[in-house]
């Protein structure tokens, strides 16, 4: 009876690389980049709007598509069915819907058009087989870049009477750069070499940025996120729930606290109206009543002309964001897109307990920057606008579908085996003896 030994095939080893495999995971890292170190030193057109973006996400976006097309064949079309991906895009064409009834549908027709070619850039590489083992690293290393150009101008230039900015415009800016930079240098101080000597040095300056920046609360949901992602982790492993579970269960037992956001102000700052954002809230919510289903359409409410802001009172009047990720994804695309884009959230994290079991300290950085993203949309506003934590947020969720599908590598082959240990009708050039190196 002839031995079957296994005999390694050419699809059992994915290639190292294809046309533009490289090319594809840098765009994603240099988006981040650009957003981060670019973008805030380019002059606005005075409609809180930058020229330079309608020549560098169309770029970006046909030179992404153009190499995702050229390697069609190696698509996975699993990555454009999980639920993350799915609900984001129902997301979009929702918003792109609400276009047709937008306060003012050529800002949010605008608008919307840069936010996806955002998602186009950031996402749509993940669908192919491309690297993704330096790109946590190359992303922290754009954020230590970052660190250092602002403790620079921390040092040099005035801060403003509410908090140092840096180079942003506004100090939340910088202490979302801080927050971000602790989360990323955390895991990176993980690993050996330069990445921990990078992570040490950015770790200091993002702590001493915070506080420069007079930004509490960032640093206060960047800790809780990294403290409570490991413990969601380690419970999902005791447990086989998922993080979505975990954060669900904390959502629906703050529904039977009167006011929970109020109260932790109160216990944290002595302030309950969180420096005036109770007020604003009432005043959105006010405006959400007119239009609960649908909204006033996506990016066409602030910095529109004749804005119903404009009717706001006092200092209300003279707020760009509502300060709540969730009031304002309700104000813009209604009670609709609200649940939508919750769908990507939850789903967002509901797959990170496949990842765990793969990559668990990877799983951990990822559900850190998600968990820090949620708590700080419950205070200020930061989905779906053009800067660096939506980026970083979309990153993660993109690498985490990416590396939380199956494997396709086909089982192994057995073949028959003649007494020299070569294949039957096969050339020894092309078959591998048991226990020898793949060619």
């Amino acid at each position: 009876m002839p031995k079957f030994i296994y005999r390694a095939e050419k699809s059992d080893f994915p290639s190292k690389g294809f046309s533009g495999a490289t090319l594809l995971a840098i765009v994603p890292v240099f988006s981040i980049f650009y957003v981060l170190l670019i973008l805030p030193f380019l002059s606005d057109d005075g409609k809180g709007q930058r020229v330079e973006n309608i020549l560098f996400w169309p770029a970006a976006a046909v030179l992404t598509l153009t190499l995702v097309f050229r390697n069609w064949a190696r698509i996975d079309s699993r990555f454009f069915l999980s639920l993350p991906i799915v609900s984001l895009i129902a997301y979009l064409v929702f918003a792109a819907a609400s276009v047709t009834w937008a306060y003012s549908p050529d800002f949010a027709f605008s608008r919307l058009v840069v936010q996806v070619l955002a998602v186009i850039v950031v996402v749509v590489p993940y669908a192919l087989p491309i690297r993704t083992k330096y790109t946590i690293p190359s992303v922290h290393l754009c954020y230590a870049i970052a660190l250092a150009v602002s403790a620079v101008y921390v040092l040099t230039t005035p801060p403003s009477p509410i908090g140092h900015p840096g180079y942003f415009y506004h100090k939340q800016e910088l202490g979302f750069l801080g927050a971000a930079g602790v989360i990323l240098s955390s895991y990176e101080l993980l690993h050996r070499g330069w990445r921990r000597f990078v992570a040490l040095i950015a770790i200091g300056l993002a702590f001493w940025l915070v506080f420069e920046s007079q930004s509490k609360s960032a640093l206060a949901f960047a800790l809780v996120a990294v403290v409570c992602s490991w413990l969601t982790l380690l419970l999902c492993k005791k447990t086989r729930l998922t993080p979505a579970f975990i954060v669900a269960a904390v959502v629906v037992a703050s529904m039977f606290v009167s006011n929970p956001i109020e109260r932790i102000g109160y216990r944290l700052y002595g302030d309950p109206t969180l420096t005036g954002r109770t007020g604003i809230w009432a005043f959105i919510n006010y405006q959400i009543s007119h239009k609960p289903w649908f909204g006033w359409g996506f990016h066409s409410y602030y910095f529109v002309p004749n804005s119903p802001q404009n009717k706001a009172p006092g200092y209300i009047r003279d707020m760009p964001s509502s300060h709540s990720g969730y009031l304002e994804l309700k104000l813009e695309t209604g009670r609709i897109g609200y649940w939508i884009f919750l769908v990507f959230i939850y789903s967002s994290l509901h797959l990170l307990e496949r990842l765990r079991r793969k990559a668990p300290l990877r799983a951990w950085c990822y559900l850190s920057i998600e968990l820090f993203a949620i708590l700080i949309n419950l205070t200020d506003s930061d989905w779906l606008v053009l800067d660096s934590l939506w980026m970083l947020y979309l990153f993660v969720v993109a690498e985490a579908v990416h590396s939380s599908l199956p494997s396709k590598v086909p089982a192994p082959v057995q073949v028959p085996v003649q007494a020299n240990g070569y294949a039957v009708g096969r050339r020894p050039s092309r078959t591998v003896k048991l226990g020898s190196a793949a060619p």
